[in-house]
Formats: structure tokens, C-alpha cells, sequence
């Protein structure tokens, strides 16, 4: 292959240069090409022709050899120039040198009067080829990971304002509330969707509003305020799982895992009736969990609830399932037992706060100092303290009745009433025969009737019979219906499997890495 060279322009002929351009509907601007070496043209060998043979035929004979080559060269440079001009849409200019007599061929140009034994078309290109794309501006998206994320779920009345006030961001996204096209797109929020915000520096630096896991509309802060789009691949939300051994403890091997510190609080929680934390965990107790994890720009930037737990000891095995019931009540539920579907029908308690001041049972009354059966439990709490009912049920009596004073009887399942005595007044609008639900205010502490001081006299009655409320065996109702029965095993049995995964995984790479050590 012949080596090639650039020449330099030449001022003398650019003119006739560019009108060749013109002629031949190139870009003016081009590559030049100059094709270098000692080639020569093959001379053909003299062969004497018979003399049979036609005259017709010997005035046909070839041109002088010293034409072909740059008929030749000149043929193929020009395909040559062609094919870059439509491949790489890059202006080309030709020239080729024959060293045989010095001159240079240009493909695209008439020769130069002026110079009869140069025909160079001279152009002047950059030293490195410059490529050019087109396209769409893609603005960067601003780091994840900088500052502090918070979310907020989006409640029936909420506005972009409130929210924002919620969060005292107010101040800082003054500019935001104020861009009309974020207010347009965020003037409906749906309740129960999430809006995250990122705080760099006390300062809003960026918001998302997930309306559903995989669509969102993402603020960013610019130099000029605000700008906000709509975004399906940026923003989404899973389901992560982690599974563990503990060596230390559950926080500090959960971050070690890739815990966050909230679900590793959660983890306590979801077990508080299984697994006695106050005494510690024992090492190599086992953990898996299944929970939320919301990521932007494919990084974690909030985890939320766990779904599904398990703790293992070397002795026993807990799984609990997160369950939402139809009244919106979220309990943690073992999938595997009848009796965690079920909850007692009765509080133990009227009142969430104060003491028990008196039990039930014998004792020497209060005011008038002999011994005498005391039929309820008395919990001391300040005047005015809400008393709610225990259970579901309805009004049998509400008045004033003797020592009692201010009281208030329910109606219960299965012959089952309860007393409340000695309110200091009843809800406004209850009367009797009213329905009533487990954790209603019914009325208010007071000291009304034979009283010493501020409390509330509970009864637990059986067809009559007054029961010691502390300890007596409460009737057991289930907390699903069977709808919610159904969707609950369905989402269980899901769950199940996946822990079953995770446990099986994480076995495989602690045998892997104990196989590696030995």
C-alpha cells in the first residue's frame, strides 16, 4: 500500500478549489490525500502483429502508456474519495503524485492556466478530525447520596405546602412552591403515596413524589431555583433481603449486612413476644428479613417497613408476616398458627394511663374502714383522663347510680358486661342503647359517689357474676374475616418461601467462606 501525506494549502489555488466544490455539490472543506512512492507504469512489451491480422484492429490499439496510470489512479481515487465523502460525511480532496513526472493529478479541478504542469487543489484541514453528535441534552441528575433523606406519606389533605411546612423546608423551598409548572404537576397528591426529600446544608436539594413504585416526578435544585419532570427508570421500590448471623449484636451486624438502622430496630420489635432482647441475643443466632427499599439513581436512599422477619436459635425457629386489616389496624403475624389470627375480645385496662390504685377482692374500704369485696379494680389517673371501652358493645345504662356516681354499664358478648364508675362526666351525645367499639371514649375520670380521689372503678361481670379483670380468661374473636383470611395465607406462603431462600443462600456463602478458611 502507497504511503499518504497531507500538503499544505496553497493560496494560489483556492479559488479554482472551491469552485470544483461547488461543481461536484461537495462541503467546501476536505481531506487531502498524496499518494507517495516510486511507482511506475508497466511498459507494455512491443509484439509484433501478424500481418494477417486487420487493420480495423491495429487503429483500435491502446493509448500511450504514459495516460493509463492516471486514468487508472485517477478513476479509483475518485471512488475512493466517494465512499469517505458518504461514510463519514467528511469533505474529501484528492490529489495524487506520480514520481515518474512530477506532476499531480487533481480529481475535482481544472488545471491552472498559470501553471501547466501543476494541477494541486490545496486545502487546508484541522490536524484531528473532529466528530460531532446529535441528540438530546441530558441534564445530570444531583447525587443521591449527599445530605439527608426523609419521606413523608401523603395524608388526605395534604398540599406540596403542608407538606413542606410539615418538614420546616418552607423557607427553603420558597422557590420551589413558587414554580408554576412543579405546582401544576404536584397540585393533586395521591393519599398514601410517599414524597421523599434530600436536605443538603439545611437546604432542599432534592424531592421526589413517588405516585406508585415505578413512576415519579423528581425536583431538582439549579442555579435559577427549581425544575421538575416526570420519570419511570430513576426512582423505584423494592423489596430487599438480608440475611445474617449474629457475632456481636443485632445493629452492628445488621449494618455489616447492609441493615439500616431503622429496620434493625424493627427487627426487636416484630419479635418483642417471641424472643427476650432484654437478655441479650446469643452468637450465632440467625436473621432474615424481607423489607422496603426505596432507591433512586440505583442507590438505597430509604428503608422502610419489614414485611417479613425470621430468628432463628439453635433450638427454635420465629416467622412473623406484616398484615394490614380491613379497619387499617398492621400487626406482625405468625403464619404458621390459628391462634396468632385470633385476638382477645377485651382490654385489661379502661385507661392508657395511671395506676392500679386498688386491686380485686377483699379489703378495708376506704371511707368507711371495714373489710368488704371489692367487685372491680380502681386505676387512678388525673381528673378529666379519657376512659374507653374494653371491648365492642352497647350502652346498657348511663346515669348516676349511687355510690357508683357517674356511671356507665356495656353490654358485651356472650352475658359479658363491664362497669365503669365514678366519671367525672360521659361523652357528649352517648345514650343508652348506643353502639360502641373497643377503644371509644365513653366518659372521663372523676371522683363522683363513694370516692377518695380521682380514678375510675372497673367491673368484669359473667351473667352477673363479678370476674377479677386482671385475670380473668378474655374471650378470643378472630381478626380476619375470611376474605382477609384468604389474602393473608396467600401473601404468607409468598413470604415463607422467599425467607426460605434468603436462609438457604446465606448457608451457601457461609459455607463457601468457611470452606476457604480451612
Amino acid at each position: 500500500m502507497l504511503p499518504f501525506k497531507r500538503r499544505p494549502p496553497s493560496s494560489s489555488t483556492k479559488k479554482g478549489w472551491d469552485e470544483a466544490m461547488k461543481r461536484y455539490n461537495l462541503p467546501v472543506g476536505g481531506i487531502e490525500v498524496v499518494i507517495l512512492g516510486d511507482y511506475k507504469p508497466k511498459q507494455q512489451k512491443q509484439q509484433r502483429k501478424p500481418e494477417s491480422v486487420n487493420r480495423k484492429h491495429t487503429a483500435s490499439a491502446k493509448p500511450p502508456a504514459n495516460r493509463k496510470p492516471l486514468r487508472y489512479i485517477a478513476t479509483r481515487s475518485l471512488f475512493l474519495a466517494v465512499g469517505l465523502a458518504t461514510l463519514g460525511n467528511i469533505p474529501v480532496y484528492s490529489m495524487i503524485s506520480t514520481p515518474d513526472d512530477g506532476k499531480v493529478l487533481n480529481l475535482v479541478s481544472q488545471p491552472d492556466s498559470n501553471s501547466p504542469g501543476q494541477v494541486l487543489k490545496d486545502l487546508s484541514l484541522p490536524a484531528v478530525a473532529v466528530e460531532s453528535y446529535s441528540g438530546y441534552a441530558v441534564d445530570a441528575l444531583q447525587d443521591a447520596h449527599q445530605g439527608n433523606w426523609t419521606m413523608h406519606v401523603v395524608g388526605e389533605d395534604d398540599t406540596l405546602k403542608s407538606i413542606m411546612a410539615k418538614l420546616e423546608l418552607s423557607k427553603t423551598a420558597k422557590a420551589l412552591l413558587e414554580t408554576s409548572s412543579i405546582q401544576e404537576s404536584l397540585a393533586e397528591l395521591k393519599t398514601g403515596s410517599r414524597i421523599f426529600v434530600q436536605v443538603v446544608d439545611d437546604h432542599l436539594d432534592q424531592l421526589i413524589y413517588a405516585k406508585n413504585e415505578h413512576r415519579a416526578y423528581i425536583v431538582s435544585a439549579t442555579d435559577n431555583g427549581y425544575t421538575g419532570q416526570w420519570d419511570e427508570e430513576a426512582f423505584a421500590m423494592r423489596e430487599s433481603k438480608i440475611a445474617f448471623t449474629v457475632k456481636h449484636s443485632i445493629p452492628k451486624d445488621g449494618k455489616a449486612a447492609g441493615l439500616s438502622g431503622s429496620v434493625a430496630r424493627q427487627i426487636n420489635h416484630v419479635f418483642r413476644k417471641d424472643v427476650d432482647f432484654r437478655k441479650g441475643v446469643r452468637v450465632g443466632d440467625k436473621v432474615g428479613v424481607i423489607f422496603e427499599d426505596f432507591q433512586y439513581q440505583g442507590k438505597s436512599i430509604y428503608t422502610d417497613k419489614v414485611l417479613a422477619a425470621e430468628y432463628s436459635n439453635n433450638k427454635e425457629t420465629w416467622q412473623r408476616i406484616r398484615f394490614t386489616l380491613a379497619d387499617g389496624k398492621t400487626d406482625y403475624f405468625r403464619p404458621d398458627g390459628d391462634t396468632e389470627l385470633k385476638r382477645t375480645a377485651f382490654e385489661r385496662k379502661p385507661v392508657t394511663v395511671g395506676h392500679m390504685s386498688s386491686g380485686f377482692g377483699m379489703r378495708s374500704h376506704p371511707v368507711f374502714g371495714f373489710r368488704k369485696s371489692h367487685a372491680g379494680t380502681d386505676f387512678a389517673a388525673p381528673r378529666g383522663t379519657p376512659i374507653h371501652a374494653t371491648a365492642d358493645g352497647s350502652v346498657k345504662f348511663i346515669g348516676r347510680q349511687g355510690g357508683y356516681g357517674n356511671v356507665i354499664e356495656l353490654r358485651h358478648m356472650d352475658g359479658i358486661t363491664t362497669l365503669y364508675g365514678h366519671m367525672s362526666g360521659f361523652k357528649e351525645g352517648l345514650q343508652s342503647g348506643n353502639s360502641v367499639k373497643r377503644g371509644d371514649v365513653i366518659g372521663y375520670v372523676g371522683s363522683t359517689g363513694t370516692s377518695t380521689g380521682n380514678h375510675v372503678h372497673y367491673e368484669y361481670r359473667i351473667n352477673g357474676e363479678p370476674q377479677n379483670p386482671m385475670s380473668v380468661e378474655l374471650p378470643q374473636i378472630g381478626i380476619m374475616s375470611e376474605a382477609e383470611m384468604k389474602d393473608f395465607k396467600n401473601f404468607a406462603s409468598s413470604m415463607v418461601e422467599q425467607l426460605a431462600d434468603i436462609r438457604k443462600l446465606a448457608a451457601a456463602e457461609q459455607a463457601q467462606k468457611d470452606q476457604k478458611g480451612g
